[in-house]
């Protein structure tokens, strides 16, 4: 009979054992990511003030790093290239002060050709949806010292399509995929149009701001952690009582 009722809460021991396991290491979890997420926003702020880099040749570009210059402003010497690609881009990255009908649309990416005859990818700006077949205006032309904001490539996720090079028509925005469309060599980093204009393509879109929720979900998992030590410990009891009846 005892060896009956240590079997009964042995697997409900080990279960709420696992479940404790799990619940602490997604709190833990989240604690870390408050921690890289609260650094992320502060470099973002202080590279947003910083003085801009001027890049004019592949030596420069070679020098970057994602680490130091992600979110950093630059200066590119050159002129824009003759091609163009569009990524569909996500609602939040729409500029502010759009209706919900212009909340989808397209970036136009370009090459932008340095001072010394290599190329980097440009962001221009965004396009809504609805005007993407109408042609846009031309970049400057000739040579430019264009106001960018340094990014790198972003990863593509389960969900995202598969990007229709026929159509140029990106849905990830991957410099070297592009370049390899092109049949452009292009370094990993990219540039985005720091000029908030008012034609489109729109530049000035850099995100200097993101959601930090982190907290909130270490919290929860934390809670529900206690919550569980809790019932099990009620039950526990319960058990152990009604074995000492029996």
């Amino acid at each position: 009979m005892a060896f009956e009722h240590s079997l009964r809460s042995f697997f409900p021991s080990l279960l709420t054992l696992v479940m404790l396991t799990v619940l602490l290491g997604l709190g833990a979890w989240q604690v870390e990511r408050l921690a890289w997420k609260e650094d992320l926003l502060e470099r973002m702020a202080e590279r947003r003030t910083a003085p801009p880099l001027t890049l004019a040749s592949a030596a420069d570009i070679a020098g970057l790093q994602q680490a130091d210059h992600d979110f950093y402003p630059a200066v590119l010497q050159g002129r824009f290239g003759d091609r163009a690609v569009f990524w569909f881009t996500q609602i939040e990255n729409k500029p502010s002060g759009l209706d919900r009908w212009d909340g989808a649309g397209y970036h136009m990416l370009m090459p932008f050709i340095l001072a010394d005859g290599s190329a980097v990818l440009v962001d221009r700006g965004f396009i809504p949806a609805r005007l993407i077949d109408i042609p846009a205006p031309p970049p400057p032309q000739g040579d430019i010292a264009l106001a960018v904001v340094l990014r790198w490539p972003d990863g593509r996720g389960a969900f995202d399509n598969d990007d229709d090079a026929a159509r140029n028509l990106f849905y990830v925005r991957d410099p070297q995929a592009i370049g390899m469309h092109w049949q452009l060599d292009l370094p990993p980093v990219l540039g985005e149009a720091a000029l908030a204009n008012e034609a489109w393509p729109r530049g000035g879109q850099t995100r200097f701001s993101m959601p930090n929720n982190h907290l909130q979900y270490a919290v929860t998992w934390f809670g529900l952690a206690i919550v569980l030590v809790i019932v099990s410990g009620l039950w526990h009891i319960r058990h152990w009582k009604s074995q000492a009846k029996g």
